[in-house]
């Protein structure tokens, strides 16, 4: 995870990689992006409920899997997310 907001213009503007796909539902931003000169692939999100992004260094054969589960391949290596914050409920029988 970064500590400075992720943007996919950014990252397009300042280096070799080009947008293959991306997708934009409900404050998840997710782009897979593919640099020119290495022929290396990474997933890009970005999740403004959670105020959080990060990036996915993947093989070219899980790309697009990473693409549709970018949460599961975070998960996998060992990437891990506060629950959303919520107030606590007294779920105590009241007498």
């Amino acid at each position: 995870m970064s500590s400075s907001p992720l943007t996919i213009d950014a990252i397009l503007s300042q280096t070799d990689w080009r947008e293959l796909a991306s997708r934009d539902s409900d404050g998840l931003a997710v782009s897979l992006l593919w640099n020119t000169t290495t022929d290396s692939v990474k997933v890009a999100v970005a999740d403004s409920r959670l105020d959080r992004d990060f990036e996915l260094h993947v093989a070219g054969a899980d790309a697009l899997a990473a693409f549709h589960h970018p949460f599961a391949f975070a998960a996998a290596e060992g990437m891990t997310f506060a629950p959303a914050e919520c107030e606590s409920l007294d779920l105590q029988p009241q007498v």
